[in-house]
C-alpha cells in the first residue's frame, strides 16, 4: 500500500527516477493496474463492516429484550415502546445491507457503497424521528446503537476515500494509455513526415540544380553567335517596323486632305443617291487604308474625282481636293506608299518568321525553365508546409508526453520519465 499513499497523499520521490520506453508503457501499465492493494484494503473495511453489523445486531436484540421502568408514566410508555419497534424494524433492514459483496472489483464495492449510504440515510431519518421516545425508556440500548451508527458512518467515509483513490488511479492508468496511443501514432506520422520532407528536399535541390543548368545554358546561348544573329534580327526587325509606320503615317496623310470627300460620297453612296462602283474601297480608304489593294485605288480616285461636283463641297474645298486627287493619280503616290507599306510587311513577316527559327532553342529552353520555376515554387511550400506540419505534430507529442511522465510519476510513487529514442 506504500505506493497507493504516495500516489494520492503527496508523498514525495524516495527512490531513483524511472526511465520506460515508449514500448514498455503498456506493460508497466498492467503491472500497476493490479489492483491487489485495493482488494487489501477492501477486505479490512468488510470485515470492520462485519463487526460492526454483528455489534449492532447484538445492539437490537438487548433493545428488543429491554424492559422499561415500570414507573414510566402510560402515555410515554406507548410511545417509547412504538418507537422502540420502528426502530428495530429499521436497523434490522441496515443490518442486511451491510453483508459485503461476493466481488472485490471497483463496481461491486461502489454499489455495495451506494445501498449503505442510502440505507443509513433512511434509517437515520426514521431513528431521529423515533430515537427521542426510546431513548427514554432504553437510554442504554439507544446509545449503544448510536455509537455503532456513527462507526458505520466512519467505515463508510473510508471505504468512499478507498473507491475514489481506487478510481483515480484507474482514471491515470486510462489517461496514461491514451497518451501512450496518441504519441505512437504522433511518433509513426512524423517519421513519415519526416521521409516526405526528405524526399520533397530531395526533389527541391533537383530542381535547383536543374534551373541553374538551365540559366546557364540560356546564358551560353544568349551570349553565343545564336544570341546575337537574334538581337541583330530583333534590331532590324524593330527598325523595319518604324519604317513600316511612317509609311503608315505617310499613307494617312496622303489621304487626310480627301476625308471629307470620302466622307460625302460613302454617305451618299449608302442613300442611294449614288451608284458607286467602289464603295467598299471609299470605306477603307477611310479606315482602313494599308489594306486597299493597289489596283483598285486609281480606278477609286477617278470615280471620287468624276463625283466631286456633286458633293456639295466648298469651291475652295473642292478646288483643293480635285488638285490633291490629280496629284494623286500623277505621282501615283498611294500606290508607291501602299507598295513601300506591302514590301514592309513582309519583309517583316518573313523575319519574325526566320527570328521564331533561331529563337526556338531559347524559347525552349524559356519554357522549360518557367515550368521548372513554377515546379519549384510548388515543391518549396509543400516542403514549408511538411516542416510546418513536423513541428505541430512534435509540439504535441512533446506535450503529451510531458503529461504521460506527470500521470506515471503519480502511478509509481515517484519520478518516471518516457525516453521516445529508446
Amino acid at each position: 500500500m506504500k505506493w497507493l499513499k504516495g500516489i494520492f497523499h503527496g508523498k514525495k520521490d524516495s527512490g531513483n527516477a524511472e526511465t520506460l520506453a515508449l514500448s514498455e508503457i503498456y506493460s508497466w501499465l498492467k503491472v500497476h493496474s493490479e489492483p491487489s492493494g485495493f482488494e487489501d484494503r477492501l477486505q479490512d473495511i468488510y470485515l470492520s463492516i462485519e463487526e460492526a453489523a454483528r455489534a449492532l445486531a447484538g445492539d437490537l436484540r438487548a433493545l428488543g429484550s429491554a424492559e422499561p421502568n415500570s414507573t414510566t408514566p402510560p402515555k410515554l410508555l406507548r410511545a417509547g415502546l412504538a418507537a422502540r419497534g420502528e426502530v428495530v424494524k429499521q436497523m434490522e433492514a441496515l443490518v442486511e445491507r451491510m453483508d459485503p459483496p461476493r466481488g472485490r472489483d471497483i463496481e461491486s464495492a461502489s454499489d455495495h457503497h451506494w445501498a449503505m449510504v442510502k440505507g443509513l440515510e433512511r434509517t437515520i431519518t426514521t431513528f431521529g424521528r423515533a430515537q427521542r421516545y426510546a431513548a427514554a425508556l432504553f437510554p442504554k440500548e439507544i446509545e449503544s446503537i448510536n455509537v455503532e451508527l456513527s462507526r458505520i458512518s466512519r467505515l463508510l467515509v473510508e471505504l468512499e476515500d478507498v473507491i475514489g483513490q481506487w478510481r483515480a488511479e484507474l482514471e491515470e492508468i486510462w489517461y496514461a494509455r491514451e497518451l501512450a496511443d496518441s504519441i505512437n501514432k504522433d511518433l509513426s506520422l512524423i517519421a513519415d513526415l519526416k521521409e516526405r520532407a526528405k524526399a520533397e528536399e530531395e526533389n527541391l535541390s533537383g530542381l535547383l540544380a536543374s534551373m541553374a543548368r538551365m540559366e546557364e545554358e540560356q546564358k551560353r546561348l544568349a551570349e553565343g553567335p545564336e544570341g546575337k544573329r537574334i538581337e541583330e534580327l530583333k534590331k532590324d526587325i524593330e527598325q523595319k517596323r518604324e519604317h513600316l509606320r511612317q509609311a503608315e503615317a505617310e499613307m494617312a496623310n496622303l489621304i487626310s486632305p480627301l476625308n471629307k470627300a470620302l466622307g460625302r460620297i460613302r454617305k451618299q453612296g449608302s442613300s442611294d443617291r449614288l451608284i458607286l462602283q467602289h464603295a467598299k474601297v471609299f470605306e477603307m480608304l477611310l479606315t482602313a487604308p494599308s489594306k486597299v489593294a493597289d489596283k483598285d485605288i486609281a480606278g477609286s480616285l477617278q470615280e471620287l474625282r468624276s463625283h466631286l461636283a456633286s458633293l456639295g463641297l466648298k469651291d475652295r474645298k473642292k478646288e483643293k481636293t480635285l488638285d490633291h486627287i490629280d496629284l494623286l493619280i500623277t505621282n501615283r503616290s498611294l500606290e508607291k506608299a501602299r507598295s513601300r507599306q506591302a514590301a514592309l510587311e513582309k519583309a517583316i513577316e518573313e523575319q519574325d518568321k526566320l527570328l521564331s527559327e533561331c529563337s526556338r532553342d531559347l524559347l525552349q529552353l524559356k519554357e522549360q525553365l518557367s515550368r521548372t520555376k513554377k515546379s519549384l515554387q510548388r515543391t518549396k511550400a509543400s516542403v514549408d508546409e511538411s516542416h510546418q506540419s513536423l513541428r505541430s505534430i512534435q509540439e504535441k507529442a512533446d506535450q503529451d508526453t510531458s503529461e504521460l511522465n506527470g500521470r506515471l510519476t503519480r502511478l509509481s510513487g515517484k519520478t518516471v520519465k518516457v525516453d521516445l529514442s529508446r
